[in-house]
C-alpha cells in the first residue's frame, strides 16, 4: 500500500510542487525552484497554474520532514549558509512557520503570496525576499542569525516585526509598502544587530519602530514616506549605533521626501543625523487632547530630548513646510542648516500669525556642542530658541527671516560661546535676545530689520532688536557694509554690557513708529560709535550709559526725538579735538543747545567740560562752562516773575561781557585798568572840591579813582572830596563796577581753586 505524505492530504502535488520535490531529492536545496524558463510577473492578476505552490505544502514540507530519510536539503557547502530558494512561484494559502526552528535561510525570488506569511516566534538563519508581492508579513518575535532582506518588494499590508531579534541587517531597499491609514511597518522594540536600510523605500502608512535598537545606520536615503496628517516615521526612543541618514540616494540622486511627521523624541544616535536636500511636506495633525500652546501642530520633524553624538545636517536643499522641532535636545557636533528653506506661510493668514505665530524652528533648551550654521536660510515663521546653548559660533549670514509684526526670532537667554553673526540678513519682524550671553561679537553688519512685532498689551511696536541685559564679550556691530544697517523699530540695549565696542557707523535707525530709535539706558561699553548715515527717526536714549570713547556726528544730534544724555558719562572722544579747534567746540555747543529744546540741562555741559579738562584743554572747558551759565540765567529768567526777567537778563549779560561769569578773571583786571584810566582822565580835567578845605588835601585823580573802584582797599580819598554834577554819577559808576568786578573775580578764583564748574 502506498504511503500518503502529510502534505498530500490536501490533494495531489501541483506541477511546481513536483519540480520542487525533484530538486530536493537531487539534494539541490540550495537552489530549489519551480523554474519554467521565464520570470514571473508578480503584479499580474492571472498566472500560470504550473507556477502554484500551496502554502500548506511548503510549510509542512519544511517543518515536518526535517528528519525524513533521503532528503538532505541542509547539507552544507564549505563556507556557505544552507539556503532554500523559491523562484517564480505563486504561493497560495498561508505559509505558516510560527514557532518553528529552521536552521537555514529562506529565499523567495519573484514570488507572489496570496496570504500573509506567518513567521511569529520563528527562529531561522535568515530571510530574503526579492521582487516579491505579498499582502503583509507577520513576523512578530522573529529571530534570525543573518540578514533579513526585502528588496524590490511590494507589500499591500503591514509588516509586523514587533520584538523581532534580527542578527544581521534589515533591508527594505527599493520596496513599496502600502497600508494607507495603518502601519506599513510595525516594529516596536525591534532589535537589529546590523543596519536598518530602506534605500529608495516608498511607504503609504506609518513606519512604527519605537524603542528599536539598531546596531548600525538607519538609512532611508532616496525614500518617500507618505502618511499625510499623521506620523510617517515613529521612532520614539530609538537607539541607533551609527547615523540616521535620510538624504539623497547616491544611485538615483533622488532626495528623501516625507508627507507626514518624522517623530523621533528621546532618540539616541551615536553618529550623525543627515537630512541634507530632504523635502518634508506639511500635514496638519488633528487636535490632541490636552494639547499645549507650546506644541507645534504643523511639525514635520520632532526630535525632543534627542541625544545626537555627531552633526545634525538639515542643510543645502532641505525644504520643509512644517516646524523643525528639537526641544531640550543635545547635539554633540554641529547643527547645519545652511541653505535650508522652511515655509509655514501657507498655514495661517498674516493677521492670524500676528496673534499666534507658527514656528519654523523650535529648539528651546537645546545644547549644541559645536557650531550652528544657518547661513542663507529662508524661514517663513518664528525661530524659537530660548535658553539654547551653543559652544561654538552661530552663523545666520545672508539669511531671510519672515515673520512680519511678530517675534520672528525668540532667543531669550541664548548662550553662544563665540560669534553670533547675522550679516546681510533680511529680517521681517523682531529679534528678541534679552539676557543673551555672547562670548565674542554680535555682528549685524548690513542687516535690515523691518516690520517689528506688535505688542498688543502695550499697543505699541516692539524693538527690532532687543538686547536688554545682554552680555557681549567683544563688539556689537550694527554698521554698514555693502549696504546700510537698517532698523525700522527700536534698537534696545537697556542695561546691556559690551566688552569693547558698540558700532553704529552708517546706519539708518527708526521709521517714526517707535518713540526710541536707540534705547541705551544704563549701557556699559568701552567705545560707543554713533555715526548714523541719516538723522534717526525717534529718540536716542543714552541716559545713565557709560563709555570710555565716544564718536558722534551732526546726524545723531538731529534725531527727530532728540538725544537724552542725562547722566551719560564718557571719558574722551574717538577723534581728538585740538586746543586750537574752537569751531568744533562751538559746533558741539550748538548740538547741545538745539537738543535741549529750551530746557536747562547742566549735566551734558559738565560732562563735556570734564572731558576737555581731562585732555588738558582748559580753554575749551571754560567755553563750555560759560555757555552753561548763560543757559542757566536764561532758564532763571524764564522761570521768574515777568517784572524781574529784565534785571536777570541784564545781570547775565553784564557778567558775560565783563568776566564771563567769573571763568575769565583776567578780564576783570583789564576792566579795572580801563576804568582806572578812564576815571583818572576824567578827574584830571574835573578836579573835585574838598570837603574840608582847612585840611588842605592834595588832589590826586588816580588815587581817587582807585579808591572808588577797589572796595576792599581804603586810601582815604573817597571821604576827602565832594563830587558834583557829572563827576558824581561817574563816581557811582566806578563804585558799582568795582563791586561787580570784585564779586566776579572772587567767584572765579573760588571755582578755580575748587575745580568745580
Amino acid at each position: 500500500m502506498a504511503v500518503v505524505k502529510p502534505w498530500e492530504s490536501n490533494g495531489p502535488l501541483t506541477a511546481a510542487e513536483q519540480r520542487f520535490e525533484e530538486l530536493l531529492r537531487q539534494s539541490r536545496g540550495d537552489r530549489a525552484a519551480p523554474d519554467t524558463g521565464r520570470p514571473l510577473d508578480v503584479h499580474a492578476v492571472n498566472h500560470d497554474p504550473e507556477r502554484v505552490i500551496r502554502g500548506e505544502y511548503l510549510s509542512r514540507r519544511l517543518v515536518e520532514s526535517l528528519d525524513e530519510t533521503g532528503w538532505r536539503p541542509f547539507s552544507r557547502r564549505t563556507g556557505q549558509q544552507p539556503v532554500i530558494a523559491i523562484e517564480n512561484a505563486v504561493i497560495t494559502g498561508r505559509v505558516d512557520l510560527r514557532a518553528t526552528d529552521l536552521p537555514y535561510l529562506l529565499e523567495f525570488v519573484r514570488c507572489r503570496f496570496e496570504l500573509v506569511p506567518d513567521l511569529r516566534q520563528a527562529s531561522i538563519a535568515g530571510l530574503v525576499l526579492w521582487h516579491c508581492r505579498l499582502p503583509g508579513l507577520n513576523a512578530r518575535n522573529l529571530t534570525t542569525s543573518n540578514d533579513t532582506v526585502l528588496r524590490h518588494c511590494l507589500s499591500t499590508g503591514g509588516i509586523d516585526l514587533a520584538d523581532a531579534q534580527l542578527g544581521g541587517s534589515l533591508l527594505f531597499n527599493d520596496c513599496e509598502l502600502r497600508n494607507p491609514g495603518g502601519r506599513a511597518v510595525y516594529g516596536d522594540r525591534l532589535a537589529v544587530s546590523g543596519a536598518l536600510l530602506g534605500l529608495r523605500l516608498q511607504t503609504s502608512g506609518e513606519i512604527r519602530i519605537p524603542g528599536a535598537k539598531v546596531g548600525g545606520n538607519l538609512n532611508l536615503s532616496g525614500g518617500a514616506l507618505r502618511n499625510r496628517g499623521r506620523i510617517a516615521l515613529n521612532a520614539n526612543g530609538i537607539q541607533i549605533g551609527g547615523s540616521l541618514r535620510c538624504d539623497v540616494d547616491p544611485l538615483t540622486r533622488r532626495p528623501f521626501t516625507v508627507a507626514g511627521v518624522l517623530y523621533l523624541p528621546s532618540a539616541h544616535i551615536a553618529g550623525d543625523v543627515r537630512l541634507r536636500d530632504a523635502v518634508l511636506e506639511p500635514g496638519v495633525m488633528p487636535p490632541r487632547r490636552g494639547e499645549s500652546k507650546h506644541d507645534d501642530p504643523t511639525s514635520t520633524l520632532i526630535f525632543d530630548r534627542g541625544d545626537i553624538r555627531g552633526d545634525v545636517q538639515i542643510d543645502q536643499g532641505f525644504r520643509s513646510g512644517g516646524t523643525i522641532r528639537m526641544v531640550s535636545a543635545r547635539i554633540g557636533g554641529d547643527l547645519r542648516m545652511a541653505g535650508a528653506n522652511i515655509d509655514l506661510g501657507w498655514s495661517r493668514s498674516a493677521k492670524a500669525a500676528v496673534e499666534q505665530p507658527l514656528r519654523a524652528l523650535h529648539i528651546d533648551g537645546t545644547e549644541v556642542l559645536g557650531n550652528v550654521d544657518a547661513s542663507r536660510v529662508d524661514l517663513h515663521g518664528q525661530v524659537r530658541m530660548v535658553d539654547v546653548r551653543v559652544a561654538g559660533s552661530f552663523q545666520l549670514n545672508r539669511a531671510r527671516l519672515r515673520g512680519p509684526r511678530t517675534d520672528v526670532v525668540q532667543a531669550s537667554r541664548i548662550n553662544v560661546g563665540s560669534n553670533l553673526d547675522c550679516r546681510e540678513t533680511d529680517i521681517s519682524g523682531s529679534v528678541q535676545l534679552q539676557g543673551a550671553r555672547i562670548g565674542a561679537n554680535v555682528d549685524l553688519r548690513s542687516a535690515q530689520l523691518t516690520k517689528p512685532a506688535w505688542h498688543r498689551h502695550k499697543m505699541a511696536y516692539k524693538p527690532s532688536v532687543d538686547l536688554r541685559a545682554a552680555q557681549i564679550a567683544r563688539d556689537l556691530v550694527c554698521a554698514a557694509g555693502n549696504r546700510p544697517f537698517l532698523a525700522e523699530g527700536e534698537v534696545q540695549l537697556r542695561r546691556a554690557e559690551i566688552g569693547r565696542q558698540a558700532n553704529f557707523l552708517g546706519c539708518r535707525l527708526g521709521d517714526g513708529s517707535s518713540r526710541n530709535a536707540i534705547n541705551a539706558f544704563g549701557l556699559v561699553v568701552q567705545e560707543f560709535t554713533l555715526l548714523p548715515e541719516t538723522a534717526p527717526q525717534g529718540r536716542i536714549m543714552l541716559r545713565q550709559a557709560q563709555c570710555e570713547l565716544l564718536a558722534d556726528n551732526s546726524e545723531l544730534w538731529a534725531a527727530s526725538g532728540g538725544v537724552d544724555v542725562e547722566d551719560f558719562t564718557y571719558d574722551n572722544f574717538t577723534e581728538t579735538i585740538e586746543p586750537t579747534d574752537r569751531a568744533t567746540v562751538l559746533e558741539r555747543l550748538g548740538w547741545l543747545r538745539a537738543n535741549s529744546g529750551g530746557r536747562y540741562q547742566p549735566g551734558p555741559y559738565d560732562q563735556l567740560a570734564k572731558v576737555f579738562r581731562g585732555n588738558g584743554n582748559e580753554e575749551h572747558a571754560v567755553t563750555v562752562l560759560i555757555e552753561k551759565q548763560r543757559r542757566r540765567y536764561q532758564a532763571i529768567a524764564a522761570a521768574t516773575r515777568p517784572v524781574f526777567r529784565l534785571p536777570v537778563r541784564l545781570w547775565s549779560m553784564l557778567q558775560l561781557v565783563t568776566v564771563s561769569y567769573g571763568f575769565r578773571p583776567l578780564r576783570a583786571l583789564i576792566w579795572l585798568v580801563l576804568l582806572t584810566a578812564a576815571g583818572t582822565s576824567w578827574f584830571s580835567f574835573h578836579e573835585l572840591v574838598p570837603i574840608n578845605e582847612e585840611d588842605h588835601p592834595v588832589w590826586n585823580p588816580f588815587l581817587y579813582t582807585v579808591d572808588q573802584l577797589v572796595p576792599i582797599i581804603n586810601l582815604g580819598h573817597d571821604v576827602m572830596w565832594r563830587a558834583e554834577g557829572n563827576s558824581e554819577w561817574i563816581t557811582v559808576v566806578l563804585i558799582a563796577a568795582g563791586w561787580i568786578l570784585a564779586t566776579t573775580v572772587a567767584a572765579g578764583i573760588t571755582r578755580a581753586l575748587r575745580r568745580d564748574p
